[in-house]
C-alpha cells in the first residue's frame, strides 16, 4: 500500500468519477484505475463499485476511506 495509492482513493471518493479524479491528481485515469485495483488486490476486498455512472465506495471502501484520510 502506498500514499498515492489512497490519495487516489480519496480522490475518486470525492469526484465519484475516475475521470474527475484522475484530472485532481494529475494522471491519467486508467493510472487511478490501475492504482486503485491494486490496492483492492492487496487489500483483498474491493473498494469501488463501478456498476453505475457514478463510482461509489463500498462499505469496505467506506472503512479504508477514513484510514486513508487520516494517513494522509
Amino acid at each position: 500500500m502506498e500514499l498515492r495509492q489512497l490519495e487516489y482513493l480519496v480522490a475518486v471518493a470525492e469526484e465519484a468519477n475516475f475521470t474527475r479524479a484522475a484530472e485532481r491528481v494529475r494522471i491519467s485515469q486508467s493510472g487511478v484505475s490501475a492504482q486503485i485495483r491494486q490496492l483492492e488486490h492487496e487489500l483483498g476486498v474491493e473498494l469501488i463499485d463501478r456498476s453505475g455512472r457514478r463510482a461509489t465506495l463500498t462499505s469496505a471502501g467506506a472503512a479504508v476511506l477514513e484510514h486513508a484520510r487520516a494517513a494522509l
